[in-house]
């Protein structure tokens, strides 16, 4: 892919005023990528018995020319254990065989994950290498090839009458076991489909890019060739299953039915607070003169003690193991996101310092995911990845280390407290935005035009992101559905903040109980996890007056 592109994983938001990342773990399959085969495919393959891993399959298109058949060595273990393992089902093995090759697939994976990761910070600190990118790229295919691989091979256990049990539990969604039931469907077909398929997603991310950052190429007309493309990636996508790929217990149908009264409430108190700000005495020194930090992370161990010895045990490791990367955005790429390496059992924060006001803001929200993550030893393949939670874990931080501003900002501690309010307003403002522009495209994406497309952003947009054009939120194209997390999150975030104002200990408690939650569980989503932490209800309307209501009174109060 073209070097401007991210990774879908690693999608960071990075708008104004908003420094919201994500986490790197969550490629395990779902039923929304599954491969479906038509007639004619499935009747071929009732004629080739072969099951060589060095079978090339005209069906799939890769031999027409226009996608590169690759080999790949890296996935020889995933390979080969996935073999065993359905040769094991097949002549009576007994459990205990199968367990190992359960357990040698999952560690395969997760040792593949690290390889990605350790290949994805060096091209990301070097954004404009090209063969650096190759290698990332390569080896982020062969994850999600080794996910459907395992994938294929837990569906056979779980086919099977005598060994069912071993399996079942490995899915969260049981549809996923009828996507790939298929008997016909064999290890090296799938991998053969799934070569096509990562070549198609990034030939239409390479469009993508390619019309973003066109300089010859206007808003309106980069707007519409984007819009063009939306429509061909929401073809692949169905109003059923849009959201359930991220582990939500609440539906788009949820979020559009908030939409309006997040609009109605949310924005004059956006409005209100960066009047605020601008009223403040030396309010506008944040943005013009803002303080620096040589090492966030020390800064942030200096105070994390003081929230608890827990906290303060991860910070001291994450300095003492220095598990983190900081650039200043200067030939890197320009984002920040946390991720865990299984193997080697250890963090890693990758920071971008723009050398502005979030120098600090930023590795205090990584470090929310950082710390959350000493509670999390899920495989990489059974992780759900739900990134409602994890969003929670690093913005509920942001707001339980606001206590210590005014000991490391003095005179812009007040302007830098607005501030952070005021992004997590923003946030909730435009998730709730795109989520309902997304979901209006996909419920009318037979009949739109890529003037639709446009038209319908321009609406919905308009009042919460103002300035903000469709080509510049890379997440809608990128993994579409996604978006909304930030805005959830930020709701919960607030019930945080509203405790840290009158109660910071009970701040601190609610936050020590959600970082405790793995947002890699799958017995947990946005609601269950949020109402097992002690949070409100935020996913309702009362909620949502009320909170305008009280962030209404605290911008008045600020200058």
């Amino acid at each position: 892919m073209k070097i401007k592109k991210i990774l879908v994983l690693l999608t960071a938001l990075t708008l104004t005023c908003s420094a919201c990342s994500c986490t790197l773990r969550g490629t395990k399959s779902n039923s929304e990528n599954s491969i479906k085969s038509d007639s004619s495919e499935k009747d071929s393959e009732k004629n080739s018995d072969s099951d060589s891993w060095d079978e090339t399959n005209s069906q799939t298109g890769a031999s027409s020319g226009f996608c590169p058949v690759k080999e790949s060595n890296r996935l020889n273990p995933v390979r080969e254990h996935t073999s065993d393992l359905m040769t094991h089902l097949k002549d009576g093995s007994n459990e205990n065989k199968l367990e190992k090759d359960i357990d040698a697939l999952l560690s395969d994976f997760d040792e593949l994950y690290e390889e990605y990761t350790s290949l994805t910070i060096p091209h990301y600190l070097d954004f404009e290498n090209e063969e650096l990118e190759a290698e990332a790229d390569d080896a982020y295919e062969d994850l999600t090839i080794a996910a459907e691989l395992i994938t294929l091979a837990f569906v056979r256990g779980c086919e099977s009458e005598s060994y069912s049990h071993l399996f079942t539990g490995l899915f969260a969604d049981n549809k996923v076991i009828e996507d790939y039931s298929d008997p016909t469907l064999t290890p090296a077909r799938l991998e053969g489909y799934m070569r096509v398929e990562s070549w198609i997603r990034d030939e239409r991310l390479d469009r993508f890019y390619d019309a973003a950052y066109d300089d010859d190429m206007d808003d309106d007309e980069k707007n519409l060739k984007c819009a063009e493309i939306l429509l061909e990636i929401l073809n692949e996508y169905d109003t059923e299953t849009f959201y359930k790929q991220y582990y939500r217990d609440y539906t788009p149908e949820d979020i559009m039915e908030l939409a309006d009264i997040v609009k109605d409430e949310m924005t004059p108190v956006s409005e209100e607070i960066l009047k605020g700000i601008r009223k403040m005495d030396n309010g506008l020194d944040i943005v013009t003169n803002p303080k620096e930090f040589d090492n966030p992370f020390e800064t942030i161990a200096e105070y994390a003690p003081k929230l608890s010895p827990e906290i303060g045990a991860a910070a001291e490791k994450l300095l003492e193991d220095k598990e983190y990367s900081i650039t200043d955005g200067d030939g890197s790429y320009n984002g920040s996101f946390t991720t865990y390496l299984p193997v080697s059992k250890k963090g890693v924060i990758y920071i971008t310092d723009n050398h502005d006001y979030y120098s600090l803001l930023t590795p205090v929200h990584e470090f929310g995911h950082y710390y959350a993550q000493t509670y999390d030893h899920i495989p990489t393949y059974l992780a759900a990845s739900n990134l409602d939670i994890a969003e929670i874990q690093s913005q509920g931080f942001e707001c339980i280390f606001t206590r210590f501003y005014d000991d490391i900002f003095e005179d812009q501690a007040d302007a830098m407290l607005a501030a952070k309010s005021y992004d997590l307003v923003y946030a909730v403002l435009s998730g709730f935005a795109v989520g309902e522009f997304e979901y209006t495209v996909l419920l009318n994406a037979d009949t739109f035009t890529p003037e639709d497309v446009v038209d319908c952003w321009d609406e919905i947009t308009a009042d919460s992101m103002p300035g903000i054009e469709l080509y510049m939120i890379n997440h809608v194209f990128e993994s579409p559905g996604y978006y909304i997390s930030y805005a959830v999150s930020a709701l919960a975030a607030f019930d945080i903040w509203e405790d840290c104002i009158s109660n910071p200990d009970k701040a601190l408690e609610k936050y020590q109980k959600i970082a405790e939650i793995s947002y890699n569980d799958n017995n947990y989503a946005f609601r269950s996890a949020t109402k097992k932490a002690g949070f409100s209800d935020v996913l309702n309307k009362e909620y949502i007056r009320g909170l305008a209501d009280e962030l209404m009174n605290y911008a008045e109060k600020i200058y």
